[in-house]
């Protein structure tokens, strides 16, 4: 029996089949209105530091990383011409030279500006930090984590303010727009625990 004829025979079934197909269109407009509706009310997280020394410090890693470059490029000329002098002082003095500049360099420099912060932003539905560094190539890293993942040590090291999942991070307190969420990263919000400070007992011991 083809659909037309059962439709004229049953027209009940007509109606009902369109009230489905009503309803089916319904529920697919509520879903995609709701998708909508959640893409728009999610804010994108707020940027709350900005490291004042970020351009100085790319300029920097582009221009180390650029000489090492050149100096690999042209050290089997240097090299050629260094041996031909046959003068064996001159030609070790100049092999640690070259090769200071053009590879320890860069990774020395690395290692000082891989805790520098570039930016700090701040996702408030998910309560979620992300910070922006540098890696060895001068591409930025980028580093989720919560307050529950930092870790403030009582003596901190060299350019450092704080280490994220094993992780050291500097930060420059008077760069922040607002200082509540510095506060939150080093834990000074939270109250005091003066239980640090009394004597433990005899029975202690």
């Amino acid at each position: 029996m083809s659909l037309f004829k059962f439709c004229r025979a049953f027209p009940g079934a007509l109606n009902c089949l369109k009230s489905t197909r009503i309803l089916i269109i319904n529920k697919q407009t509520c879903r995609w209105l709701s998708s909508a509706n959640e893409a728009q009310n999610k804010q994108p997280p707020k940027t709350i530091y900005y490291g004042p020394l970020t351009p100085h410090v790319r300029a920097v890693k582009m221009f180390s990383l650029s000489s090492s470059v050149v100096g690999l490029a042209v050290q089997p000329v240097l090299y050629n011409e260094i041996l031909s002098t046959g003068n064996i002082p001159m030609i070790l003095a100049a092999y640690s030279f070259i090769g200071f500049f053009t590879l320890l360099t860069p990774v020395l420099l690395h290692f000082v500006t891989k805790k520098y912060v570039l930016e700090l932003q701040f996702d408030e539905p998910t309560s979620t930090y992300t910070a922006q560094t540098f890696n060895f190539f001068c591409k930025i890293k980028q580093t989720k984590f919560k307050v529950e993942d930092i870790f403030v040590p009582d003596v901190p090291g060299m350019f450092e303010t704080f280490k994220v999942k094993g992780k050291p991070l500097f930060v420059d307190p008077r760069s922040f727009d607002h200082p509540e969420y510095y506060a939150n990263l080093m834990g000074y919000d939270k109250p005091m625990d003066f239980k640090l400070y009394e004597k433990p007992s005899k029975d202690a011991k």
